[in-house]
């Protein structure tokens, strides 16, 4: 029996019929949708590549986000399977002001979504007071915070500092991911930084205790 093709492979070349038609057969063959996402991750991080090259344009990288959200819309009904009724933990996710990248932010929110937590999606240019709208209408103890331009890291600021003011006590977690290191952590005030999906929900699990 042949080996299947690889669906990271797939996204990488932006074959979208091949790489819809590979996630319905992972899916009949079995696969977990975190592996499925996972393989997806592994394709978006070799479209990134391509594009630094100069393989890619801005256009392909605009392909790649909408195949990765198709993707995600044949994933769904397999997910809401996979979750418990009781949620790991309520996060709201969304891009800072100013700010309109999501592909970093789908991927986390796809992997989080597979372990259990349950997310309320912002998208992205959020200003600071719709996060703390959405963290009193949720109760979220997570707030994670997504940003890939270094004009953005006050906005960044912004948010958390009214988040702080909003939750004197600190009980609300402040993840930041994307364009992030220590210093821009110090910078904002966040509690950790990613520069990976997977160590974000690693993150997230371990304030909920889970791990």
């Amino acid at each position: 029996m042949s080996k299947l093709p690889s669906l990271a492979q797939a996204i990488s070349d932006l074959n979208e019929s091949l790489a819809m038609e590979l996630v319905k057969l992972r899916l009949d063959m079995g696969a977990t949708p975190l592996d499925i996402v996972e393989e997806c991750r592994n394709g978006m991080i070799a479209v990134g590549e391509r594009y630094s090259r100069g393989e890619y344009f801005l256009g392909d990288l605009v392909l790649s986000a909408e195949i990765f959200h198709e993707i995600m819309q044949v994933l769904t009904p397999a997910l809401d399977k996979k979750v418990t009724h009781k949620p790991v933990g309520k996060i709201v996710f969304g891009t800072v002001e100013g700010d309109i990248h999501d592909i970093g932010k789908n991927i986390t929110i796809s992997l989080l979504r597979c372990h259990g937590f349950e997310v309320c999606d912002l998208g992205v240019n959020v200003p600071p007071d719709k996060f703390i709208h959405y963290l009193k209408e949720t109760g979220a103890s997570i707030l994670c915070l997504s940003i890939l331009l270094s004009s953005c890291f006050g906005a960044l600021q912004r948010t958390i500092n009214l988040v702080r003011l909003f939750d004197s006590r600190r009980r609300i977690k402040v993840l930041i991911g994307g364009l992030v290191n220590e210093k821009v952590r110090e910078y904002s005030g966040a509690d950790d930084w990613v520069t990976d999906a997977r160590r974000g929900v690693t993150i997230c699990q371990k304030w909920m205790g889970v791990l």
